[in-house]
């Protein structure tokens, strides 16, 4: 986190999360917030991970597809399935 981030206890019980300015109208909001609620300004412009959020994210290119399909088959059926993978957990949709 930056020094500007304050960590404050989750509403609904859990852990915890960082308010962190926004970008546009330069009030607090949640790290993990979409957009800000205040001004509506979106915070990310690119693909976030369903399982993670975060945004590390890339495409499986085709050759990759490919290269799987030719050595594993049948077992490369999930991987053919997909378009993203994320950086951070692995995960892929």
């Amino acid at each position: 986190m930056k020094e500007a981030d304050t960590v404050v206890a989750h509403p609904q019980g859990g852990g915890k999360m960082a308010l962190i300015p926004c970008k546009a109208c330069g009030k607090e909001i949640s790290s993990e917030a979409d957009a800000c609620i205040h001004c509506g300004q979106p915070m990310t412009a690119g693909i976030r991970c369903p399982n993670c959020r975060a945004t590390d994210v890339g495409k499986i290119s085709a050759v990759s597809k490919i290269g799987s399909a030719a050595l594993l088959g049948i077992f490369s059926v999930g991987k053919l399935t997909k378009t993203y993978q994320c950086k951070s957990c692995g995960y892929k949709w």
